[in-house]
């Protein structure tokens, strides 16, 4: 106790401490995403407060999108693939390892993708609203499985 009184002095006198209580600002409503396999949904949040909805389509049987808790990584307006004949990604948000929320032009209502999340470009681009809504660091749930037909017998 008496070493922070002394250290509490010493900021005082060097002009690096005030003696009034700052305030510090309270944190908004923190932004959570949830991405739903089972339904080809991505829901982003903030709070409890819906933001964005809009239908998705994830990896189909032989490369599915992995379930689990994830945050978001770094964020490329355009992104080539480097495993798929360098095939364009706009608005990409990495997820984990080579799996990435991304706009397309095709996005089904069943799981189409090698294993990124496809989010529509068409309308009102819910692919850029995601990207500029989403922060490195804002957590992203991948839950349930797609219990649909596979595509040969739709």
């Amino acid at each position: 106790m008496r070493a922070a009184r002394i250290i509490e002095i010493c900021l005082l006198a060097a002009g690096l401490a005030s003696a009034q209580p700052v305030e510090i600002p309270a944190p908004g409503p923190v932004k959570h995403v949830v991405v739903d396999k089972t339904h080809q949904q991505l829901r982003a949040y903030e709070g409890d407060r819906l933001v964005l909805e809009c239908r998705i389509s994830t990896g189909k049987w032989s490369r599915s999108t992995p379930t689990g808790h994830f945050q978001a990584g770094d964020k490329f307006r355009m992104h080539y693939s480097r495993l798929y004949h360098h095939a364009p990604m706009p608005y990409s948000v990495h997820v984990y390892g080579n799996v990435f929320i991304h706009g397309f032009t095709y996005v089904p209502a069943w799981p189409a993708s090698h294993g990124c999340i496809r989010v529509p470009l068409d309308g009102s681009n819910p692919a850029r609203r995601f990207y500029e809504w989403v922060e490195p660091g804002t957590p992203i749930d991948i839950i349930g499985e797609w219990n649909g037909p596979t595509k040969r017998h739709r």
